[in-house]
């Protein structure tokens, strides 16, 4: 979906990137950055693909990272900390 497509629909469903960017306390430039996809930012998709009630995959199908679920740094850093444990490259989890 492209950037005026997002802001049409954020408009019909009563938002825009402003108040997007007020809800997830980022500044608005931010927003638009990512619906220009110039800066990938998982949450800010979410709450995009949310606000007009679709999926965020089809909202930024072009994003795979999009397409997975939300995780954590520290979630990120214990996976590869298990995977680099399960390979012998580390002894225990950091």
């Amino acid at each position: 979906m492209n950037t005026e497509r997002i802001r049409e629909l954020l408009g019909q469903h009563g938002y825009s990137l402003s108040r997007i960017a007020k809800l997830l306390d980022v500044q608005p430039s931010y927003v638009s950055l990512v619906v220009a996809r110039k800066r990938r930012n998982h949450r800010v998709a979410i709450a995009i693909a949310t606000a007009i009630e679709r999926p965020v995959d089809s909202v930024f199908p072009d994003v795979p990272l999009y397409h997975g679920p939300l995780t954590t740094a520290e979630q990120r850093d214990a996976e590869l900390a298990r995977r680099l444990q399960s390979q012998g490259v580390i002894r225990r989890s950091a």
